[in-house]
């Protein structure tokens, strides 16, 4: 159905086309005052034109089935073109001669059958081959525009699967750096004696192995889940480093329903408990906010460690890295992301991304 409709769209524009030649001779006619046959003429003029519409659609299935740009030149396209464009040439020219015996204002109408379809044979070739090569340029045309745009939507969606299939394979990156970090630490309580620390460590681990699972699949969370998330790890922390670690909460409530990356404080806690507060004797503190500023959304995760001066390695190791490398897939040019020293002391990470609260990109 679609197509038939298609069809009829193309063979009235045609014919609409068709009629500007009728129209131009009937006016001739009207201004040298001989149109006395009322609209006779004009529908003589406009005949060939209407016949090439009406047989567009077989040229459209030549074109498209027997001479494709892609055979240009080729023996089998010059074949199919001189063939389509004979029947047409000759079927339509064979129409106006059996009409012209009821065409009164022309000259020339009472000749013999062949001599007067040869006259209109050498006389309308010209016009003819005009008609069928517009009618080739404009399916050429919309046979172009149609592969460019399956093109375009074949490219947009190759890089859909590819941003999805990296941002997957950072997500599987970053579990087992963040589970391996974590059954370190427990390995080092085990050695000290600290038993029962280390009992409450696997535990709150299985917790935590439990929510990323429930992630899996997902690339943005929201904030309240990405928070439980981050809750229960730095509970996990405050086991490890008794009272050297206190944390600090400041949300906004209009912040909890966002959508952020999924798993992307963890990585950023981390960096501070373990380079910022860690190597301090006395501990600190460590400070989690969120807030919306005007379009954005805004995370800052600031610890009162040592800064980043004092750090002896200052490259992102893999959590950074992680986080970078999915804000640059998921908001490519869309968001913000900077470490640096606080002027109060320690180190301060701030990340800006755009608010909103549907996920955006599910792998």
């Amino acid at each position: 159905m679609v197509r038939l409709r298609r069809r009829a769209f193309q063979i009235l524009g045609l014919t609409v086309l068709g009629l500007v030649p009728g129209t131009v001779s009937w006016s001739g006619m009207l201004y040298a005052e001989k149109a006395d046959h009322g609209l006779g003429p004009f529908l003589w003029y406009a005949l060939p034109w209407v016949a090439w519409a009406f047989y567009c659609p077989v040229i459209f299935w030549v074109v498209r089935s027997w001479a494709p740009l892609k055979t240009l030149g080729q023996p089998r396209w010059w074949l199919a073109h001189l063939a389509t464009l004979g029947v047409g040439y000759v079927g339509n020219e064979l129409i106006q001669t059996l009409l012209k015996p009821w065409a009164p204002w022309l000259s020339i109408r009472e000749a013999a059958f062949l001599p007067l379809l040869g006259e209109m044979l050498r006389k309308s070739a010209i016009n003819d081959l005009i008609a069928y090569c517009g009618a080739c340029g404009v399916i050429y045309a919309i046979d172009a525009r149609r592969r460019l745009k399956a093109q375009e939507i074949n490219a947009a969606r190759l890089e859909t699967q590819l941003a999805r299939a990296q941002l997957e394979a950072l997500k599987v990156q970053l579990h087992p750096h963040f589970l391996f970090n974590t059954l370190n630490a427990i390995s080092m309580m085990v050695r000290k004696g600290e038993t029962d620390g280390a009992v409450r460590m696997l535990a709150g681990l299985s917790d935590l192995l439990r929510l990323a699972l429930a992630s899996v699949g997902k690339q943005e969370v929201p904030l309240r889940q990405e928070l439980d998330f981050l809750e229960r790890y730095l509970a996990l922390q405050q086991v490890r480093y008794s009272d050297r670690l206190q944390v600090k909460m400041h949300i906004a409530p209009e912040a909890l329903d966002a959508s952020v990356p999924s798993l992307v404080l963890q990585p950023l806690a981390e960096n501070a408990v373990r380079h910022g507060l860690a190597p301090q004797s006395q501990g600190g503190v460590l400070e989690i906010a969120a807030q919306r500023s005007g379009a954005d959304l805004v995370l800052s995760i600031r610890d009162t460690g040592v800064g980043l001066g004092a750090r002896p390695n200052r490259r992102d190791g893999v959590g950074l890295q992680n986080v970078r490398a999915r804000l640059a897939v998921l908001y490519p040019d869309a968001h913000r992301f900077t470490l640096e020293n606080h002027p109060g002391g320690g180190a301060l990470a701030t990340l800006a991304i755009p608010f909103h609260r549907e996920a955006v990109v599910d792998a």
